[in-house]
C-alpha cells in the first residue's frame, strides 16, 4: 500500500460513517443520493425493506417519526474491502407505534449490527440485525410498576 492512496476499505469505512452521521443523525435525507446506490436494498431491523435512495428516505422518516430525537452511535466498524460490519447503539423517545406498542413518550436504547456492502463508491446493501426482544421489552415495560427502564 502506498501512503496517501485510498483503498476500498477506506472508502467503505467513510461511507458507513457518512450513512450514520450525515444521513441518520443530521437528518440530511437528501444525502441518500450521494451515499446509497440507485438500486440499493436496505433491510431494517423492524422488518422493513427499502429500495434505493427514495425508499431509504421514506423508511428513515417513518423510523425517526416513531423515535423522536433518534440518535445513532457507531460503537465499532470492522471493514474488509467492500464490506463492513458496524455495531450501532441508537436512542430515541418513543412517540409512534412500534412492534404493536403504542407511543409511551419514554426514552429507549437499542443495539444492532449493520452489515454493509459497497460498490462504485456507494452503499448498495444494508442489512440490520437488532435485538427486537430487548426493544419490545423496553416498549412494553414502560409504565409497569417495579420495572426498570434503560
Amino acid at each position: 500500500m502506498y501512503p496517501g492512496r485510498k483503498t476500498a476499505a477506506d472508502t467503505t469505512r467513510k461511507l458507513v460513517r457518512r450513512f450514520y452521521d450525515q444521513f441518520w443523525n443530521s437528518r440530511n435525507y437528501g444525502a441518500a443520493e450521494r451515499i446509497v446506490g440507485p438500486h440499493a436494498i436496505i433491510r431494517g431491523t423492524l422488518g422493513t425493506t427499502a429500495d434505493g435512495p427514495r425508499g431509504l428516505e421514506r423508511y428513515a422518516e417513518q423510523f425517526s417519526g416513531a423515535f423522536r430525537d433518534l440518535r445513532m452511535e457507531i460503537q465499532e466498524v470492522i471493514v474488509d474491502r467492500d464490506r463492513a460490519a458496524a455495531r450501532i447503539a441508537w436512542t430515541g423517545t418513543h412517540v409512534g407505534e412500534v412492534l404493536g406498542c403504542p407511543p409511551s413518550g419514554q426514552q429507549v436504547r437499542n443495539e444492532c449490527v449493520a452489515l454493509v456492502r459497497t460498490a462504485h463508491g456507494r452503499i448498495v446493501e444494508v442489512t440490520v440485525h437488532g435485538d427486537l426482544h430487548a426493544l419490545r421489552e423496553q416498549l412494553t415495560a414502560i409504565g409497569e410498576p417495579g420495572r426498570r427502564h434503560h
